[in-house]
């Protein structure tokens, strides 16, 4: 994917795919002593990516793996996400890029839109997205996770060819959540407004769960002590760093959201 990206023309941190430990240490050697590993399949929360300062540090992974891809690691600000759908006859339409905070390699909160990003960031990340979706020919939902570096670029991380959790806080907080919105573009219809309807939302995933009683069990008190909060559940059963529901909140004020939106979710924690 990132050699089809290239050709796109989409910005990314410094990459090559690799097929031994002598190739991985000649490119952290070329890269600052340290690079972002990564497997070609079962990238997910976390998985499949680990940070190498060592040739060796891959070994296990080039026993299972004909070409592993590595990065140069990157300094950034924050992570960012930008969904935009797309539907066969070429209408495209983005949600606004939201910025998403990671808590051991999962996603852990979502702000939409992202806090203080300028008008050149929005149209840097819709561009980038819409050129992805438009080269690929993509049907659906499209969800590209960004770095926004320390020095004021933006760069491709992963892509997600489906609705995503980082798009999950459009259910209540968009005028078209990214569910209706890829039934639409599946089918060919035209596509919803995806504005945000508020200026802020912000979505906390619920991860693990109570380890005791049922998740169902809070809900009375969830909803009791934060009212604005919409709470949804996956019908999962608990498990430590298991994404088992999320909790969004959506309102004027991203101070106020915010609080909420925490602490409905930490009703769910043990």
């Amino acid at each position: 994917m990132r050699r089809r990206l290239a050709e796109l023309g989409a910005p990314m941190p410094d990459w090559a795919g690799v097929c031994n430990a002598a190739q991985l240490q000649e490119f952290i050697d070329e890269h600052g002593g340290v690079a972002v590993l990564k497997t070609p399949r079962g990238g997910y929360d976390g998985h499949g990516v680990r940070k190498v300062t060592s040739g060796e540090d891959g070994a296990d992974w080039f026993e299972q793996f004909d070409e592993l891809l590595v990065e140069k690691l990157v300094d950034f600000r924050r992570e960012l996400a930008q969904l935009v759908a797309r539907r066969p006859s070429g209408e495209m339409k983005a949600w606004p890029v939201v910025e998403t905070v990671q808590a051991n390699g999962v996603c852990n909160e979502v702000f939409a839109p992202a806090p203080h990003a300028t008008a050149r960031i929005h149209e840097v990340a819709d561009e980038i997205a819409e050129t992805i979706a438009a080269g690929l020919d993509v049907t659906g939902v499209l969800a590209v996770e960004l770095f926004e570096t320390s020095d004021d670029r933006v760069l491709v991380n992963e892509l997600a060819m489906r609705p995503h959790n980082s798009g999950h806080w459009t259910i209540d907080g968009a005028r078209t959540s990214q569910f209706e919105q890829h039934l639409r573009a599946v089918l060919d219809l035209p596509l919803g407004d995806p504005s945000a309807r508020e200026a802020a939302t912000v979505m906390i995933n619920i991860l693990g769960g109570p380890q005791t009683g049922a998740i169902t069990d809070r809900f009375a008190t969830a909803m009791a002590q934060f009212p604005a909060a919409k709470i949804h559940t996956y019908g999962k059963d608990a498990r430590p760093g298991r994404k088992v529901g999320h909790v969004t909140v959506a309102g004027s004020d991203l101070d106020q959201v915010a609080f909420e939106a925490r602490g409905a979710a930490a009703v769910f924690d043990d």
